[in-house]
This record gives C-alpha cells, structure tokens and sequence, in this order.
C-alpha cells in the first residue's frame, strides 16, 4: 500500500468510526482475533459496530481492483449464522447513500420489484420506451444488489459496472446476460446524463425479458431459501410430483395451487382445513415455480437439487450438535459390538 493509498484508508476507517460512533455504536478498532466476539480463523477486520442487538463487521478496502470477492463471501455467509450479525464491504468508489453501511439502507421486497416491473413494462408496450427503459434499470439495478446480499455476496454498495462483473463471476448472470446488460447501462447512462440517444427496440424487449427472468429466478430461490425445514420436505415431495408430471398432470396441480390461494385470501378458515392450506408462503413458492417457462424450470431444477443438499448436510449437521441422532449412533455401535452388522 502505498503512502496515498494508506493515508486514504486510515482517513475512511477513522471517519467511519467517528461516523458510527455519532449514532451510538460502541465502535472497536485493531481488534486482534481472539478478541472477536466469535471465531473467524485469523480475519481481522477493520471495524466491529455494536449496538441494539445489531453487530457490523466492517472492511475498508480503497479500491474494487485486485478485490478477493470470494474470500469475503465465506466470511460474509459465516458472519451471517450469528443472529443479529452482518458482514459489510466499504469502498472509497461506493455509491452514495444518506445512511451508514448497514444502518438503514432497505432494498424493496422481491414482490415490490415484481410489482414496479409491471409497471415499467406497460410503458414500453405504451410506446413510452425511455421512461419505460430508465424505469426498468432502476428495477433491474435494485435487483442486482438485493441478488447480491440474498447470496451473501458483499457487494450491493458498488459501482453498478463492479456489481454487474462480481456478479457474473459468481455465475449469478451468464455471460449473453451481462453483455447485455452492460450494454443497457451504457445506453441508461447516456439517458441518464441528459444525452439523446435512439433506443433500440430490439434490445430495449430483450432488456424487458431479462429483467423478468431474473426477478422470477431470484425471487423464487429467495422463497425456497426462506422455507422451513419442515415445509422444505413438503415442498420436496411437491416438485418431484411437478416436475414428472405431463402437461394436463401439471394444469390440475396449478389448479389446486389457484384454489388453496383462493381460500388463504378469502380467510374461511374451515375451507383451509378441509384444503390441508397451512402455509401461504409454500403455496406462493409452488405458484411461482408452476409459472416457470422450461427453460427457467430446467435451471431451477439444477440449482434446487444442489440447495437440496446443502440443506440436507446443514440439518445433520444440527441435529448431530442437538444430540438428535444420539440414540441412533448407539444403536448402530450396539449392532457393531454384537457383530450384527455387515460390510457393504
């Protein structure tokens, strides 16, 4: 690091600090790391803010250049398992924002997003196509960075070029994706900017399709990753039953799935229970997959069954740490001693 370099990074650490401080974080700098409120291997950041059950753990870095995003998502998904805790990226190239990290800054609701892409592609099929156009990046970048922190990803405050290459390097956008879009943003800039630029219509529609796609995609594995343990089985069930099912197979499932939404919102409480509807949020999930064109549906398919068993190795995990598998492992050993066990 040279002495600019170091010079401005001392200045950001100590100006967040301050910063924090203001707002009535207990700020702790040049932590060494057994003095870390839990264990991450010999990472020491630069700040940890603490105040009213909500922890910070902050790295200032000068530049995106040369960054190890990959390192910092390990870090970023351990911190996550401590409740109340966040891991945090600064940069000197961040956007703007009139909070601090971490503090207030919300993205809207998947659903939200949804809802205002509606909007914005009812002005392009209306001809209103700039509007329309500067609307749906707006959608589409705000997309980008709730993607980024669903994945524990730590790069929703960067520069929109940055977001859309970190992205792509994780494998969230595929390359025809992120050519496309880095195509939209130059033309979105220009806009932006108060140029005059002829929109092409083409790549305007092609734009508009993509921003569905990914808010379809995201927003379902978003809802799969929210489910609980005891709905993920069920839903498990559910889709292996979808997913083999021919066309008039799969209407009668969407039919059933129409029907349980019908009576959640009606709020008849003896037609649920004759329904089995005891969880909207699963129903909205099945919903949104049942709408799914093949080729999302195929996508799904791969990115579900590596989800699937991460879960599955995370719930034995925790159920060996309850001691929930106990009695099994007994009986097991008890077998071995008795010689009743065989070799496979």
């Amino acid at each position: 690091m040279t002495n600019n370099t170091k010079i401005l990074y001392d200045e950001k650490v100590k100006s967040l600090a301050e910063k924090y401080e203001s707002q009535g974080f207990h700020v702790l700098t040049e932590l060494k790391t057994d003095e870390l409120p839990f264990d991450l291997g010999n990472y020491q950041p630069d700040l940890i803010a603490i105040k009213d059950g909500l922890g910070l753990v902050i790295e200032v870095k000068n530049s995106l250049k040369r960054l190890s995003v990959d390192r910092l998502q390990a870090l970023a998904e351990e911190v996550s398992t401590h409740p109340g805790w966040h891991f945090l990226l600064v940069t000197l190239e961040d956007i703007e924002a009139k909070s601090l990290p971490g503090t207030s800054e919300q993205f809207p609701s998947w659903q939200e997003l949804t809802d205002r892409f509606i909007q914005a592609h009812k002005l392009i099929e209306n001809d209103e196509i700039e509007p329309g156009f500067i609307f749906m990046w707006s959608i589409f970048e705000g997309a980008l960075r709730k993607r980024a922190v669903d994945v524990s990803i730590p790069i929703e405050r960067f520069p929109v070029i940055g977001l859309l290459r970190h992205l792509y390097s994780f494998g969230e956008l595929s390359i025809s994706q992120f050519d496309l879009a880095q195509a939209c943003f130059e033309v979105w800039n220009r806009l932006a900017h108060g140029y005059i630029e002829n929109l092409n219509l083409p790549v305007v529609h092609n734009f508009d399709n993509l921003v569905r796609e990914l808010l379809a995609e995201w927003k379902v594995k978003f809802d799969i990753s929210q489910v609980s343990s005891e709905n993920l089985v069920a839903f498990r069930a559910w889709f292996a039953e979808f997913d083999a099912a021919d066309w008039d197979k799969r209407q009668k499932l969407w039919q059933n799935l129409i029907n349980k939404r019908l009576f959640l919102a009606l709020g008849n409480e003896e037609l649920k229970k004759e329904l089995n509807v005891n969880d909207e949020q699963l129903i909205n999930v099945k919903c949104d997959i049942s709408q799914l064109s093949p080729e999302d549906l195929a996508a799904f398919r791969t990115w579900f069954a590596e989800f699937d068993a991460a879960a599955w190795d995370k719930q034995i995990e925790e159920d060996v740490a309850a001691g929930r598998l106990d009695v099994l492992a007994q009986k097991a050993l008890k077998h071995l001693r008795e010689g009743r066990c065989t070799d496979l």
